[in-house]
């Protein structure tokens, strides 16, 4: 047997050793790298959920219009805070909603009095778990669309204005609440919605790639998040996302407003939202402001958002041409 034989005979062990082992590392690195994307929304995710949000509450008369309180209660059998106010000759109502955290709905009551002046009702709703309103904890959007149904079944309950149009307005986390609702609920005949979240996955990536985490990682990480919202919330639930919700409005008209700068919700889900709207031919108005103004309405003017020209006319446009 020459040299190159024995060689060749001796190689062969070798390289299959070490092919088992370069399969091996593979495997491993495969397995920690799944496991890393399970543990990402598992560590992160209960910061959200799983607790309650107090607020301070505020009080309509400083705005200029008075309000009654009231209490909603909702299908899965929560008692909800809210406000009513009204205006001379009712032409219908908007149901206000805020966001994730802060503020108060309470703190748009400079909204509902523009609407009074303009002849709209307001619904002012507390969504579950924050302030007075009863719930354990935020449903980022998924179960928050109850809390619009409570609104609109109040709403009508009331013969006064019943078959009046009615038009959900929410800014961050509750743009993308009226959004699903729209989608569950028929009675809503309109959406006004600022600086909505395309879907909670997006949101979620788009605060982590903030915090440092690639964004690649980040979309790997989506059926991960998914997972641990459908073992939280139900795997039912999970078709209350914004990108879905958006392309069941039918003919009823949305309002979308976004800045470009948003640090909160990226310009890109209003985009991403915005295209999956005109995909399904839904009726859409956009209002785009630049700049970084996450509740769109100029920080100055949230008290009075009538003093936002741009704004507010956009809002008021938007009622007058779609609900004459």
């Amino acid at each position: 047997m020459n040299d190159n034989v024995v060689n060749e005979v001796l190689q062969k062990p070798r390289k299959s050793r070490a092919k088992k082992i370069i399969i091996i590392i593979a495997v491993v690195l495969i397995v920690l790298f799944i496991a890393l994307l399970t543990f990402i929304p598992y560590s992160i995710m209960p910061m959200f959920l799983g607790q309650r949000y107090e607020q301070q509450q505020f009080n309509s008369l400083d705005y200029g219009i008075p309000s009654e309180r009231i209490t909603l209660v909702t299908d899965d059998s929560l008692h909800l805070a809210a406000w009513r106010t009204r205006a001379e000759d009712s032409k219908g109502t908007i149901i206000i909603l805020s966001g994730i955290q802060n503020p108060s709905v309470t703190a748009f009551f400079g909204y509902s009095k523009m609407f009074a002046d303009h002849g709209w009702d307001s619904l002012l709703i507390e969504m579950r778990a924050r302030g007075e309103s009863e719930g354990k904890e935020i449903g980022l959007g998924m179960t928050e669309w109850r809390d619009v149904k409570a609104g609109v079944d109040f709403i009508r309950a009331d013969k006064e204005v019943k078959e009046l149009p009615v038009v959900a307005l929410g800014t961050s986390m509750g743009g993308s609440t009226v959004i699903n609702a729209a989608e569950e609920l028929p009675e809503v005949n309109g959406v006004i919605s600022i600086s909505a979240f395309s879907s909670w996955a997006d949101a979620f990536i788009s605060n982590m790639e903030m915090s440092g985490m690639p964004k690649a990682i980040g979309i790997m990480d989506i059926p991960f998040i998914n997972t641990y919202l459908g073992f939280h919330f139900g795997f039912d639930a999970l078709k209350y996302s914004p990108e879905k919700s958006i392309t069941k409005l039918g003919e009823r008209p949305i309002l979308m407003m976004h800045s470009t700068g948003d640090t909160q919700i990226p310009y890109e889900q209003f985009e991403k939202l915005l295209n999956k709207a005109k995909k399904h031919h839904i009726d859409v108005t956009t209002f785009i402001r630049q700049g970084n103004e996450h509740f769109v309405c100029y920080e100055q003017y949230s008290e009075d958002p009538s003093q936002d020209i741009e704004f507010s006319q956009a809002i008021l446009d938007f009622l007058a041409v779609k609900f004459p």
